[in-house]
């Protein structure tokens, strides 16, 4: 037990300090599919087996190789058990395997096996670290025997995909569909890797990053896939520019994908320049990548889902087998020995799960001081480079020097990259805004181009400096192209539309509290909406939507 402070009811700063750290590292769980003539179970149970006897210390006894329960404990072992129930057939083990070479660190594999009433055999592995003492670096990884099982079992899915050894190559229409389903999936649980190639090959060879290697190393924690130049195309005209991958870059689809609310940077996309300048060159960045794919894997919010962690289960095997005891007819003697082993059991966990609550608390706390130290460094950046860009306006308008002429053009075909090439800086269009202007039906093309630069050269600067002249001269610019700025909602309407007004931003969501109009009209062709807020942190306006109408409550 932790040492409790006397008549405190806490912990005592000595135990605080000699706690665990202990690290999720990785998690997987596959389906292992039935074949005719074969026992799924027994032989991914075996292929655990001959990992677990490697790292035992002794050899394991004859019990282990019947797929029954047992447990290792002597001066010289690892700490080994595992837990049998019949049925529903299930097996479950665990191995505390101290490093070799760094002292007070333990990594603990927790392993499961249940079988389902369609003899599909569902299999689970999670990886912690738990360390006392000096905070040394870790390279995370996926333990070898899940290797073993996917190259060996006859047929293994992940997330209801099937895999193998080999990385997934996309270069059809029906490769992007199944894709693009993939990322979409919405009870998806881990990432998806894509690696893109040079604009006319379909060789994995050309990839940034040995693909192969980076598939195997993280096998049964992502999906990985290798998209040919062609297939990019597909995949761009699917998701849009903003949430595609092509010309050798590398991106990671997170969870929950959605490019109609979702931000570009919540799904990271690393270009070939900068792969190429990583410390270590492409090499590093690919260890990189491995380490954050696998934590990742890990850090799932209900990660006993899947699999029920190894104490739950023998406590569970306690039970049944006293259960079992009981109406077979055992002695109270006997009885009241499987109840104080039950208790001891419980016991046992008490302490183990306090300590890894402790250091996982401590994990947290860790993460969460260094991303709090981040975030002040980003803001603090943000407001120099803010000032700076205020200070070099400020002196183009005293050398009245003019921006040339925005072209605006006739048609929406490239809308995204003329709103990078025209808007950064002063105006951000989100994602959802962009598949908004592909259902465009409004007949007037051009005022969608003049609204967003009627943000830029007069709504921002009026925002961001303030003073009468700068409002009378956007107030000018609205009367010229008809358009009226005005909040979205009044009166009782406001808070009232759910979702349909909100957009995620910089992790949280923000409400489309601003809109420029023109017409009254409900049909698309003769309506011009344009939703936005004003973002005080960056001094931009962010659009939301354009440029149809969005529903309210009472339409």
């Amino acid at each position: 037990m932790p040492d409790i402070a006397p008549g405190s009811g806490a912990l005592s700063p000595q135990s605080l300090d000699n706690r665990s750290r202990v690290q999720a590292i990785s998690q997987t769980s596959l389906k292992l599919l039935p074949a005719t003539g074969q026992d799924v179970f027994q032989e991914a149970q075996k292929l655990v087996l001959d990992w677990i006897d490697d790292r035992a210390g002794q050899q394991l006894p004859p019990e282990a190789w019947r797929g029954e329960g047992f447990e290792l404990d002597d001066v010289g072992t690892q700490r080994t058990a595992a837990v049998a129930i019949d049925q529903p057939r299930y097996w479950a083990a665990r191995l505390d395997d101290g490093d070799r070479s760094v002292a007070k660190r333990t990594w603990v594999t927790e392993i499961g096996l249940a079988e389902t009433a369609n003899r599909e055999v569902v299999f689970g592995a999670r990886l912690q670290c738990a360390t006392t003492g000096g905070d040394f670096p870790i390279q995370p990884s996926i333990p070898s025997f899940v290797r073993r099982i996917v190259e060996r079992m006859p047929a293994v899915s992940l997330e209801e995909r099937r895999i193998d050894k080999n990385p997934w190559i996309v270069t059809t229409d029906e490769d992007v569909d199944d894709l693009v389903d993939l990322i979409e999936l919405r009870s998806r649980l881990l990432d998806v890797v894509v690696c893109s190639l040079p604009e006319h090959s379909d060789d994995p060879g050309e990839a940034m990053i040995d693909v192969a290697r980076f598939h195997r190393q993280t096998l049964g924690a992502a999906h990985v896939a290798v998209i040919s130049g062609a297939a990019s195309f597909a995949l761009t005209e699917r998701l849009g520019r903003e949430f595609s991958v092509f010309r050798c870059a590398v991106r990671t689809y997170r969870t929950q994908f959605d490019n109609s609310v979702d931000e570009p940077f919540r799904h990271p996309l690393t270009l070939p320049e900068r792969i190429a300048a990583w410390e270590s060159g492409s090499t590093g960045y690919e260890r990189f990548l491995v380490g954050q794919t696998i934590l990742r894997s890990a850090a799932r919010r209900d990660p006993e889902r899947d699999l029920p962690p190894f104490a739950k289960v023998k406590r569970i095997a306690l039970q049944l087998r006293r259960t079992a005891a009981t109406k077979e007819g055992a002695s109270l003697k006997e009885q009241l020995d499987l109840a104080n082993k039950e208790i001891e059991e419980l016991q046992a966990t008490y302490e183990r799960d306090t300590a890894t609550y402790l250091g996982l608390a401590k994990q947290y706390e860790d993460e969460r001081d260094r991303a709090t130290d981040e975030l002040q460094q980003v803001q603090a950046t943000n407001g120099h480079l803010q000032q700076r860009l205020r200070a070099l306006q400020a002196r183009l308008e005293s050398l009245e020097q003019k921006s040339p002429a925005v072209t605006v053009p006739a048609t929406l075909e490239n809308f995204e990259p003329w709103c990078r090439d025209n808007l950064s800086g002063a105006v951000e269009v989100h994602n959802r805004a962009f598949n908004g202007v592909k259902k465009c039906r409004y007949e007037d093309i051009g005022l969608l181009y003049y609204a967003l630069l009627l943000l830029r050269d007069y709504y921002v600067p009026m925002r961001v400096s303030g003073g009468a002249d700068k409002k009378e001269a956007f107030e000018k610019r609205c009367i010229e192209l008809g358009l009226a700025e005005e909040p979205t909602f009044s009166g009782t309407l406001w808070g009232e539309q759910g979702e349909t007004y909100k957009i995620r931003y910089a992790g949280r969501s923000r409400m489309l509290d601003r809109h420029l109009k023109k017409g009254t009209s409900r049909e698309e062709r003769l309506c011009f909406r344009l939703y936005f807020f004003w973002d005080d942190d960056n001094e931009q306006a962010v659009v939301g939507w354009l440029p149809s109408h969005l529903d309210t409550r009472a339409t």
